[in-house]
């Protein structure tokens, strides 16, 4: 059973493979858990995300593929939708998934920033979503050229320009999310 609501909380690629050497990993991992606690706290719905690949160690049923282990896992009537390529919403149920939802705004979290979870908030905000990346609640690995804390900088200062008539994309750390006030008093 699907939980309606006008925000939706998207974890994207929390996945062994993906996040195991990923930058501030457990403070990462350990914040989307309060996202995920809060969220069907307040019953707002939770989508996961997970990729997979043709080869490799993120071939489905792999451990690299695997949800991480320090990742609460999804509930029963939790959707798991499964994609191929950075941007969530090609190729998948997602838009149907948050017509459904009658979704309207879409909390973000996960990895890694420069590809999936880049991607999928311009995905978001091209179809008309408000979109709220989640400042503490994503990470991603050093490149070559860049380290991960620089990637991360880059992409919220790409990302906070975006607006328009139909949709925005805000960046928020998670203790300044108004439904997670009662979490942060909790601490």
């Amino acid at each position: 059973m699907l939980l309606l609501g006008n925000k939706v909380l998207v974890v994207i690629d929390v996945q062994t493979e993906v996040v195991e050497h990923g930058y501030k990993r457990d403070e990462t991992i350990d914040n989307i858990n309060r996202l995920i606690h809060c969220a069907r706290e307040q019953q707002i719905p939770i989508i996961y995300i997970q990729h997979e690949e043709q080869e490799g160690p993120m071939i489905k049923g792999q451990p690299g593929w695997q949800f991480h282990a320090r990742l609460e896992k999804p509930l029963h009537q939790e959707v798991t939708i499964h994609k191929t390529v950075p941007n969530s919403f090609t190729n998948t149920s997602l838009r149907q998934t948050l017509d459904k939802l009658d979704a309207t705004h879409l909390y973000i979290c996960g990895a890694q920033t420069e590809f999936c979870v880049d991607s999928t908030c311009r995905g978001a905000f091209d179809l008309g979503y408000n979109v709220t990346l989640i400042t503490d609640a994503h990470t991603t690995n050093d490149a070559d050229h860049l380290s991960a804390s620089s990637i991360i900088e880059h992409v919220h200062g790409t990302l906070k320009y975006f607006w328009s008539p139909n949709g925005t994309i805000t960046l928020k750390k998670s203790s300044d999310l108004d439904w997670m006030k009662n979490e942060v008093n909790l601490k």
